[in-house]
C-alpha cells in the first residue's frame, strides 16, 4: 500500500479544524470590507497587527460594553506591542479616577504591571479587582499567573480554580491551571482532576478540551517523527475525551484524522470505518464522502 505524503494528513486536518491557512487575508479578513460591530472590527485589527487602529476603537466602545475586562486585556496587549505601556498607564489611571468601583479597570492595571513583570504590584491590583467583583475570572486567573512567577504554587492553584468556578467556559483558565501543574512538575494532576470532574459532573468540558488539544499536539509530534502508531493512539485518546464530554464538533475531525492515519498505515478497512462514522454524524462531510470506497 502506497503511503500518503506527510503533507496530506496535516493539510487536511488543519483545513478541517482551523479553516484556510494559506494567506493572511484568509485568516484575518479585512475588517473594512464588512459591516461589523465596532468591537469585532477592533478584534480583527488586533489579529492583523493593526494595534493603533484597534486601540482607538476599543476606547470608543468601552462605556457601552459589559465585558470590559476582555477589552482592557486586548488594549494592554496592543499597547505592549507598540511599546507604549506608559501611554497605557496614563490612560488606565485616568479612567480609574472616574470609575473607582470598576473591577475591570483595576484588573487592567494589574495586567499592565504583570506585563511589565512587576508582579507584586500586579497582585495588589488583582486583589482589589476581585474585592470589587468576586466573579472577575480574568483577575483571579492573572493573579494565579503572577503567583506562579514567585513559585507560590499552592496559592496559585486556589486562584486558578476560583477563576474556573467564575466561568467554566473560559478555556484560558484551564490552560493556566495545566501550566501551574507543569511548573510544579506534577502534570499528571490535571488529567486526574479531569477524571474527577467526569465523576462529579463539574467543569469536565474545559478540562477535556485542554487535554484533547495537548494530545493533538503530541500526536502531531509523533506523526512528524514517523511514529504513526503513536499518532493513532493520541487521536484515539483525543476522540475518547471528546465523546466523554459530548463534544460532537471535536469528534468529527478526530474521527476523520483517524481514518487518514489508518489509511496511511495500510489499514484501509479500518480507515473506511472511521470515515463512515464521520458521515453518521455529519452526512454532508465532503472529504469523508470522497474517501468512501464502493463496497464489492
Amino acid at each position: 500500500m502506497k503511503s500518503y505524503p506527510t503533507i496530506c494528513f496535516f493539510s487536511v486536518f488543519l483545513m478541517l479544524v482551523l479553516g484556510p491557512v494559506n494567506t493572511e487575508a484568509q485568516l484575518h479578513p479585512d475588517a473594512d470590507s464588512f459591516q461589523l460591530p465596532a468591537k469585532a472590527k477592533a478584534d480583527i485589527y488586533i489579529a492583523q497587527g493593526k494595534f493603533k487602529e484597534a486601540l482607538e476603537i476599543y476606547k470608543s466602545v468601552l462605556e457601552g460594553e459589559t465585558e470590559r475586562g476582555y477589552i482592557f486585556r486586548n488594549m494592554v496587549k496592543a499597547w505592549s506591542a507598540i511599546e507604549a505601556l506608559d501611554e497605557a498607564e496614563n490612560f488606565l489611571n485616568e479612567y480609574r479616577q472616574s470609575h473607582e468601583k470598576s473591577s475591570a479597570v483595576w484588573y487592567a492595571l494589574g495586567f499592565l504591571y504583570y506585563t511589565k513583570n512587576e508582579d507584586s504590584k500586579a497582585v495588589e491590583l488583582f486583589k482589589r479587582a476581585t474585592e470589587l467583583d468576586p466573579q472577575n475570572g480574568l483577575a483571579w486567573n492573572n493573579w494565579a499567573a503572577a503567583l506562579v512567577n514567585g513559585k507560590h504554587f499552592q496559592d496559585a492553584l486556589v486562584k486558578a480554580r476560583t477563576a474556573i468556578r467564575s466561568n467554566p467556559k473560559e478555556l484560558m483558565f484551564f490552560f493556566n491551571l495545566k501550566k501551574i501543574f507543569e511548573k510544579m512538575g506534577e502534570e499528571q494532576r490535571f488529567e486526574e482532576e479531569y477524571k474527577d470532574s467526569l465523576k462529579e459532573g463539574v467543569a469536565s468540558w474545559g478540562y477535556g478540551k485542554v487535554l484533547a488539544r495537548s494530545l493533538r499536539q503530541n500526536a502531531f509530534t509523533d506523526y512528524d517523527k514517523g511514529n504513526l502508531a503513536g499518532a493513532i493512539v493520541g487521536f484515539e485518546k483525543m476522540l475518547k475525551i471528546y465523546q466523554q464530554i459530548d463534544d460532537v464538533n471535536g469528534q468529527v475531525p478526530a474521527l476523520f484524522s483517524l481514518g487518514l492515519l489508518q489509511e496511511e498505515s495500510g489499514n484501509v478497512q479500518k480507515g473506511q470505518e472511521f470515515f463512515r462514522q464521520v458521515l453518521s454524524i455529519n452526512p454532508n462531510h465532503i472529504q469523508a464522502r470522497e474517501k468512501i470506497r464502493p463496497e464489492n
